[in-house]
């Protein structure tokens, strides 16, 4: 018998490979779909706008976080965490059991890994710099207002505020990942001080609360090659700082000059690319110049989305402006007011306004996949949002525009399913020819596009 060709031999490869992928995929679905709640738990007949419950001040700066247990947060399968740090505030390293989104609201700061898996350190001093000892660590991130950075489940990560105002940061937790085994209880697990549980949980009562907190210290002393008295630092038990901590002499890190030199490992898996900034009116993918503007995130700009399935939409509206009716076609939007007053209505399937109000900066709404959403500006100052979406590729339908679910409908099916003649049937259909943002021109009309 004769030996297989080498093209055989590659499309055998190549099915195996795809066979592989499909069933991880199909795997990784089942076990979202596993963790869902029960028909009727979530309870999608009224919703609400939701704040912090719980509050931390530390050291360095104030740690909030909604209520976990939030029947439309567990239906959703997220949880959220909003930081405010002080200048010269340091976020304590920590990794979670779930991949996780943050959205930079204002200031500015150094973020960093603590190391993917088997990677070395990535950024080191130069010879000679530091006499014996040449300080190496993992890549540093420059980050402000308007940057995304993406964290995958189980990889530890810290920032810190080197500007002159506090920097404030709202973490979004998809507790429900696929990346999740363990189950949908937001889990922070702290490299370092003896910080408090952000999402109000009890403790045993015991001093220390990182990782090194209950090894024996004698272990640790051998492992480490350090003191005992090291050791006891390490572990925190009268660490009063709590989750934010102070620098309070500066924090040096080794980071590259600004400029355009590239490094050149910057798309390898080591020093995979997890930030993109959305912040300005140069970065949106919808521009309308008097109603607003909206920025899409998704894993074909930021290719790690891919695997956490995650993704953000970034929505600015000025005076007066409106962001069309439309629906989220495969996953739930966790939208967090960034700033500006608001109106949103959401209606659901059955045609009942869950949700009809105004909503302000530091308020989260949970809107469900496939319910219609309309967003309006409602303060002189226009209204801002960042939305979080539980899919890598979101995909959005409006009633309205050139793109629109009516524009897609014959004209004469648009008359008889509305009852009208032709010529509002094309109305209908071509009157907002344009994006999905338009401008309400009077106060009056304003207040009619909710009635």
């Amino acid at each position: 018998m004769g030996k297989p060709s080498l093209g055989l031999s590659i499309s055998l490869v190549c099915f195996v490979v795809l066979m592989l992928a499909s069933d991880s995929v199909a795997h990784r679905q089942k076990m979202r779909m596993d963790r869902r709640p029960q028909v009727g738990e979530c309870q999608l007949d009224r919703l609400e706008s939701l704040k912090p419950v719980y509050r931390i001040e530390s050291e360095g700066g104030v740690t909030e976080s909604w209520n976990h247990s939030d029947k439309i947060l567990r239906c959703a399968g997220v949880t959220l965490v909003r930081r405010t740090v002080q200048p010269k505030g340091l976020v304590l390293p920590s990794y979670t059991n779930a991949p996780q989104l943050l959205y930079y609201v204002r200031g500015k700061g150094i973020q960093g890994m603590t190391i993917f898996p088997s990677c070395p350190e990535s950024f080191e001093e130069p010879e000679g710099s530091g006499g014996g000892y040449r300080e190496k660590h993992q890549k540093v991130h420059e980050i402000g207002e308007g940057d995304i950075i993406a964290i995958p489940a189980g990889i530890g990560y810290w920032f810190y505020n080197n500007g002159n105002t506090p920097l404030v940061v709202v973490i979004l937790m998809d507790t429900s990942n696929a990346d999740n085994q363990l189950d949908g209880k937001p889990r922070r697990f702290y490299l370092a001080g003896n910080p408090e549980d952000e999402h109000g949980e009890e403790t045993d009562g015991e001093s220390g609360r990182n990782l090194f907190s209950r090894i024996h210290e004698q272990l640790l002393s051998e492992i480490y090659g350090v003191s005992v008295e090291t050791v006891r630092k390490m572990k925190g038990a009268d660490d009063t700082r709590k989750n934010i901590v102070l620098a309070k002499e500066g924090l040096a890190v080794v980071r590259p000059e600004p400029g355009p030199r590239v490094n050149g490992l910057e798309e390898t898996i080591c020093t995979l690319r997890v930030r993109e900034h959305v912040g300005s009116a140069a970065r949106a993918d919808i521009y309308t110049p008097h109603a607003g503007r909206i920025a899409t995130l998704n894993s074909i700009k930021l290719p790690i989305l891919a695997d956490l399935r995650l993704s953000a939409e970034r929505g600015v509206l000025y005076e007066n402006g409106v962001y069309v009716p439309h629906w989220n076609l495969n996953a739930n939007t966790i939208l967090y007011v960034t700033g500006g007053e608001g109106r949103i209505q959401v209606v659901d399937n059955e045609g009942r306004s869950v949700f009809d109000g105004e909503i302000e900066e530091g308020e989260v709404l949970v809107i469900p996949q496939n319910f219609v959403v309309v967003i309006q500006a409602t303060g002189e100052g226009g209204f801002e949002w960042i939305a979080f979406k539980t899919a890598e590729n979101a995909m959005i339908s409006p009633l309205v525009g050139i793109s629109s679910a009516i524009r897609a409908l014959p004209v004469h099916v648009v008359a008889n399913i509305f009852r009208v003649s032709i010529e509002e049937a094309q109305r209908l259909k071509i009157g907002r020819d344009q994006t999905s943002l338009f401008s309400i021109a009077s106060q009056s009309s304003k207040t009619k596009a909710f009635v």
